[in-house]
């Protein structure tokens, strides 16, 4: 079976879960190429893990590439490909095109989001094109989302497989000694990751400072991209603990800052999946999230919190319930871990997305 895995961009830890499935494809026999543009660290892990593994770094350079059509058609030829497995949509508008030309070469795309909508025409150059065979939606709530956009016989192209995740992945982390951004030793650490778009819910992170209700020393720590929003500094600067919400920006570390944490929040007002969430679980911390969708499927009752969407009081309480409770907090930690081991495990993904590809390749 000869698969072209057509990866995005990002570092080792944005892109660990669609490496980990690339890798265990290659384990289960899978002649496996992988395209795209190929940052340095996650070449240096492919290597190390496996010395056969086969590298293109090929991307598009606008939205439609008529030369990135003519090397990946030839690409194609060259390998006898028989099937193509986009984990990039933006390469997957030219890939399309160039795979006119191979019309027995099947198609796969993951997706992650609820953002596909069927009377979008731009969704029909990719993730509705008549020529996906199969969308892998990342959790239930997507998968039902994908269903929603398709029609007739079509809604059977709509795939459920979660995205796994492993804590052995994150067995060599050390934990950030917050100590160094004047965090005391014995005060509770409370996280949020991501990219601060209106979407992620964040003010309402930073206005649940405002409802805590604990006799413990709560630190907020805030990384990612725009944490420096004005309207973010400005509801950080009014909150009754300001000293204490440290804003942090884009950082390389975030496993490590994760680790060193007590409780991982994402308060998102959607949410496909969450990578975030599933590394802080890995990690074995627990966490407090919106009912956002998706995400909240990665939890249950032992393993963290999920309060109402924009609500900062809920999202303070449930805050100060795990810092008020540290062996409650720290149970909940562990059982997270076992959690993605027992039902959300890489193994798993890599067993789902190989019947796939098996009956897809047999039709």
């Amino acid at each position: 079976m000869n698969v072209l895995f057509v990866l995005g961009g990002g570092n080792l830890n944005t892109q660990i879960a669609q490496v980990a499935l690339f890798l265990g494809l290659k384990e289960k026999g899978v002649n496996i190429y992988l395209i795209g543009p190929i940052a340095n660290d996650v070449r240096e892990f492919i290597t190390s893990q496996n010395k056969n593994a086969t590298f293109l770094d090929l991307h598009p350079k606008k939205k439609i590439d008529s030369e990135y059509q003519e090397a990946f058609s030839r690409f194609i030829t060259d390998h006898n490909i028989e099937l193509v497995h986009f984990i990039s949509g933006k390469a997957a508008r030219s890939g399309l095109i160039a795979l006119r030309k191979h019309p027995k070469v099947k198609t796969v795309i993951y997706f992650g989001s609820v953002s596909l909508h069927w009377y979008d025409p731009s969704s029909y150059l990719t993730y509705l094109n008549p020529k996906i065979d199969a969308i892998i939606g990342n959790s239930n709530f997507v998968y039902n989302h994908v269903k929603n956009q398709l029609f007739g016989k079509r809604k059977n192209k709509a795939v459920r497989i979660f995205k796994g995740y492993s804590s052995e992945w994150f067995s060599d982390v050390n934990p950030f000694d917050y100590t160094q951004i004047g965090i005391p030793k014995e005060a509770t650490v409370v996280c949020s990751i991501g990219n601060h778009r209106k979407v992620k819910g964040t003010k309402y992170f930073l206005e649940s400072s405002n409802y805590l209700k604990s006799d413990q020393e709560i630190h907020y720590v805030l990384i990612g991209e725009n944490t420096d929003a004005p309207h973010l500094d400005s509801i950080r600067k009014n909150s009754k603990i300001s000293n204490r919400i440290h804003v942090l920006g884009k950082r390389n570390d975030v496993p490590d800052l994760l680790a060193g944490c007590n409780m991982y929040l994402q308060t998102s007002l959607s949410e496909g999946f969450g990578r975030a969430i599933s590394e802080a679980m890995s990690i074995g911390k627990p966490v407090i999230m919106t009912n956002a969708g998706g995400c909240t499927e990665l939890i249950d009752e032992n393993s963290g919190i999920v309060v109402p969407l924009k609500d900062s009081k809920a999202i303070g309480e449930a805050i100060s319930k795990l810092a008020n409770e540290k062996e409650l907090c720290k149970q909940m930690g562990i059982n997270a871990k076992n959690r993605i081991l027992n039902v959300y495990s890489i193994e798993r993904t890599v067993n789902e997305t190989l019947d796939l590809y098996k009956k897809l390749l047999s039709e």
